[in-house]
């Protein structure tokens, strides 16, 4: 599968996806990811960020608010559409490119300070030649952090286990976490926002999304390779508090369904 037909699954979310990102119906990432992200992230005002797989912008908007100078880029045209058109609504100074993440020529050397990716890298195919990318557009000692779906849990075969006296999830059975096995059903997710209401979720498309399975000693020698120092691991799960708001995301709370790297670019 190459880029333009990763492109054409997104291309195809794009409009319902840009509906209930905008709706608050991620709640995964309202709740969990996000706020994680954000805490680990720290300070970012008066840096210049890439936004890698920025989709319709949602995130890179609220980095810009932060006070960053955002850049964005992502391989969905429509989806880089209604990012434009949201910025030149709402302008924040983002600049957005239709790319994918293994060819930012359009960009410079060691042009930022920082670059962030929230739930994209395990959408990739070409993921080495993208942290190449990543890497030549960093600046030495720049920061590089991005959230993915935890590659021990979510992998390509993985069922949840229910305790046998009152049904309640207890835990997962994973399997061929080296992606060796063949996959006769084909890398492509189908699902809907958990979050967006019983109606919609009755009658809506859900979404295809492509995953490449790696386990997670691509994930971190890849960026050893490609001279970045990893300074943190986070794993993130809902608060009770936050569980009370949203009953969703409680099964974050038994297993670890994503990972955020914080990485510097090792100062030559």
């Amino acid at each position: 599968m190459d880029n333009q037909k990763i492109a054409s699954f997104w291309d195809e979310n794009a409009p319902d996806w840009i509906e209930a990102v905008r709706a608050g119906w991620d709640v995964y990432r309202e709740f969990v990811n996000n706020p994680a992200f954000f805490e680990t992230l720290g300070d970012i005002s008066g840096m210049k960020l890439l936004d890698v797989g920025c989709g319709e912008g949602y995130n890179t908007r609220k980095f810009a608010d932060l006070g960053a100078k955002l850049v964005g880029m992502d391989v969905s045209r429509l989806m880089i559409a209604a990012a434009r058109d949201h910025e030149t609504e709402e302008p924040r100074g983002i600049e957005y490119h239709l790319t994918p993440a293994s060819d930012l020529s359009m960009l410079d050397d060691e042009s930022f300070d920082g670059v962030l990716s929230t739930m994209t890298l395990m959408d990739l195919k070409d993921y080495a030649e993208s942290i190449a990318e990543i890497a030549r557009v960093l600046k030495p000692g720049g920061l590089f952090q991005f959230s993915v779906t935890h590659p021990c849990t979510m992998t390509r075969m993985w069922r949840w286990m229910y305790d046998d006296d009152d049904d309640e999830k207890i835990g997962v059975v994973v399997g061929d976490y080296f992606g060796l096995a063949k996959n006769r059903r084909g890398d492509v997710d189908e699902w809907y926002f958990g979050g967006a209401p019983r109606e919609v979720r009755q009658t809506a498309r859900p979404f295809r999304i492509p995953r490449f399975f790696r386990p997670i000693s691509e994930y971190f020698n890849t960026l050893i390779n490609a001279g970045f120092t990893v300074e943190k691991l986070v794993e993130p799960h809902a608060s009770e508090a936050d569980v009370s708001k949203c009953r969703n995301i409680s099964d974050t709370r038994i297993i670890p369904y994503f990972l955020i790297f914080r990485c510097t670019k090792t100062a030559t």
